[in-house]
């Protein structure tokens, strides 16, 4: 059974009703109904960092949208581990955004500390389970230039709206 992390952006975008990004929106439906289908574990830290961020980014009880039925999903099922895997990951420094098992790559030190829990969760799987599950990703383009560096550390990202992602930003000054 694969394991996946699922970034937040890709929960809101599912959720999202802008038909702007309509084709991102779409793929990000679709993924999350494949999880569900197919009984793809998801990985979140035990100290809800992850699942926190779900639900405050979401409206599981009372919204109708994939993503917020994805989350009431796993808020219904964290402990069912043939839906929900949760791992342990170690903070540093009480902050909730350095931990133990992100990587000193100095590459990284750039990296968003509020997304290095992402990271982080991974790599704890790894070492718990023997597994690198797959981060899905969908438009946050703060994670582009860490690519490499994270693969490099035997990090698995899977762009789901990767030509969103790649595509040049709209109407900023200056562009």
């Amino acid at each position: 059974m694969d394991a996946v992390i699922v970034d937040t952006n890709v929960i809101v975008i599912a959720n999202d009703t802008d038909d702007k990004r309509a084709d991102c929106r779409d793929h990000c439906q679709d993924r999350l109904q494949q999880i569900i289908e197919q009984n793809e574990r998801v990985v979140v830290d035990d100290r809800w960092r992850i699942l926190g961020e779900y639900d405050d980014n979401t409206h599981p009880n009372t919204k109708k949208g994939i993503g917020d039925l994805f989350v009431k999903r796993l808020l219904q099922n964290q402990k069912n581990p043939t839906v929900c895997t949760m791992v342990h990951i170690t903070s540093l420094t009480g902050n909730g955004t350095d931990f133990e098992e992100f990587p000193t790559d100095n590459t990284l030190s750039g990296f968003d500390p509020d997304d290095r829990k992402f990271i982080a969760v991974a790599l704890a799987h790894k070492r718990d389970a023997g597994q690198v599950p797959t981060i899905l990703l969908a438009i946050d383009r703060g994670w582009l230039r860490f690519m490499d560096a994270l693969a490099s550390c035997g990090v698995n990202i899977d762009l789901i709206c990767e030509e969103d992602i790649q595509r040049p930003r709209q109407g900023r000054k200056g562009r």
